[in-house]
């Protein structure tokens, strides 16, 4: 019997929900030098935006992973590829050629002084004067979509030879999961940072040189890919320990407040600037153990149909390409207000959610194979996610 699994429309939803809430504060965080940058900065909104710093990547990566294996046939299956390739390589050219581009134009008209228009911006200067930040030509937050791209042509074979009936790993995962032990996979995404991070320092999000972040953005990948491929056996057991699970985030986040977020950096574990194992430990332990606990509690709550879950599903994807390129543009206009940081922080939040979703909406009507540009499939397919076909699992 096949059966839809719609708490995982509804996590993807709100892992996008949180992303678009942390990058309308980042203007304001003052640990941070973001696109457009606020002189007024609030500590109390970086303190309470430290929390989900730590998990919302995570989450992010851990449900495109289950995304992928809704979508992985068999290990011979060469659709998979296809089907990845066409609904994230194509959106993503598309956006770093037409809909990054005013974000960058705002940019250097907000830091640099430039008083040319949008269309001169993007004729003479976009394409023509290298990489951002010294140029202008950037994936900006589409680097998501591109890691997304290189992690499905890398992991293809890897999740083939994992699919393989009698599959040993495989076998193992499923039994370990099953356990207690299910909780220290996060030493994967650590181990490989750990090992990488000598000859990969800096986290950049530019692919070529950011080989200790990838790889944990890779293992969160993997993990919701295995975690989906065994779904019918792991998540009574996922389920039933929600509230462990949640345990276990609520003590790690008590622990990091007190001893890395909340107290002067020549006296803490470990920051966002300054990764110390000891920190990364932290975070990737917060990590999992909050995937865990929405996993668990979603799935027990949450599992049931909706006609409006299915259009916000369909449409989160075009909403998540536009909405940096809005939030910038609402900064430009907001920040030379020199309102407090709540309002200026409120304004740009409910500017980048409401235009955003209207964005989403109106390409929503866009006709025959343009919709691909923005990531929805056919007109014939309304009710299948923003670049992913029907999440289906046999039970």
């Amino acid at each position: 019997m096949k059966s839809r699994l719609y708490y995982v429309d509804r996590l993807r939803i709100f892992a996008f929900a949180i992303l678009l809430l942390y990058h309308s504060s980042a203007p304001f965080l003052p640990d941070m030098n973001w696109l457009i940058h606020s002189d007024k900065t609030s500590a109390t909104l970086s303190l309470v935006m430290d929390f989900p710093r730590a998990w919302r990547l995570a989450l992010l990566f851990f449900v495109s992973g289950m995304g992928a294996a809704f979508t992985f046939g068999s290990a011979s299956s060469l659709s998979f590829l296809r089907k990845r390739t066409m609904r994230l390589l194509i959106p993503l050219l598309f956006a770093m050629a037409v809909i990054v581009v005013p974000q960058v134009w705002y940019e250097r008209m907000y830091e640099d002084g430039y008083q040319g228009s949008l269309l001169e911006f993007w004729i003479t200067r976009y394409f023509t004067e290298g990489r951002y930040p010294k140029g202008n030509f950037t994936w900006a937050h589409m680097w998501f979509v591109a890691y997304l791209l290189v992690m499905s042509v890398i992991c293809y074979p890897i999740f083939g030879y994992l699919v393989q009936p009698g599959n040993k790993i495989a076998a193992w995962f499923e039994r370990t999961s099953k356990t207690g032990f299910i909780y220290f996979f996060f030493l994967l995404p650590l181990a490989l940072n750990l090992a990488l991070s000598p000859f990969f320092p800096k986290q950049t999000n530019a692919l070529y040189n950011d080989g200790a972040w990838f790889a944990v953005w890779a293992s969160w990948f993997g993990l919701g890919f295995l975690i989906a491929r065994h779904h019918s056996a792991l998540i009574e057991t996922i389920i039933s320990r929600r509230f462990v699970s949640a345990a276990i985030a609520l003590a790690t986040t008590v622990l990091l407040y007190r001893y890395a977020w909340m107290v002067p950096a020549d006296q803490a574990i470990g920051s966002y600037a300054q990764n110390t194992p000891l920190f990364k430990a932290g975070i990737f332990l917060l990590a999992w153990s909050m995937i865990l606990t929405l996993v668990g509690f979603a799935a027990h709550h949450f599992n049931r149909e909706s006609a409006r879950l299915s259009g916000l599903n369909r449409l989160v994807f075009p909403l998540y390409i536009v909405h940096q390129t809005v939030t910038v543009a609402a900064l430009y206009y907001v920040l030379p207000l020199d309102l407090p940081v709540t309002v200026s922080f409120s304004i740009i939040t409910a500017a980048t959610i409401l235009l955003s979703a209207l964005f989403a909406f109106c390409v929503d009507f866009v006709p025959g194979p343009a919709r691909i540009l923005f990531g929805l499939s056919g007109r014939d397919s309304r009710t299948a996610a923003a670049g992913e076909p029907d999440r289906q699992l046999s039970r």
